[in-house]
């Protein structure tokens, strides 16, 4: 018990300086994939502070990550589904967080996600940057 413990204790104190960060667009640029855009979904991150950015996310990329790549602003922390900072609420579409450690089954049946555990299974639109509003639902 007490290893397990321990583990989730250090994911959950992993500060924002010691998160892996996604590779910077300038190291991708030039690196086309094989794939067509026909295979990958439109993921629209929404926010009260006025966001409204679409991008493409390939449903084996994290939505965080690819948010990060195209330059689109959001909130996050732990990088492992072991925090709340990256919490996000499901607008429309469909979502894989099966590497979500911190949401409990009430708060997923309402539609939050970790943005930087989930994949898009979908086009969807996700409402950004509500983590105190997160605790107060």
């Amino acid at each position: 018990m007490f290893p397990k413990a321990l583990s989730l204790a250090l994911l959950a104190v992993s500060a924002h300086g010691f998160a892996p960060m996604a590779p910077s667009a300038t190291a991708t640029r030039g690196m086309q994939s094989s794939t067509t855009s026909a295979l990958n979904f439109q993921v629209t991150l929404i926010s009260d502070k006025g966001l409204n950015e679409t991008f493409e996310c390939d449903p084996n990329t994290f939505i965080l990550d690819a948010a990060e790549l195209k330059g689109v602003p959001a909130p996050y922390s732990c990088r492992a589904g072991a925090c709340s900072s990256c919490a996000s609420i499901v607008q429309e579409g469909e979502i894989d967080q099966s590497g979500n450690l911190f949401l409990e089954d009430s708060k997923v049946d309402q539609g939050w996600i970790l943005s930087c555990v989930s994949y898009p299974r979908s086009d969807c639109t996700i409402k950004v940057d509500c983590e105190n509003e997160f605790y107060s639902s």
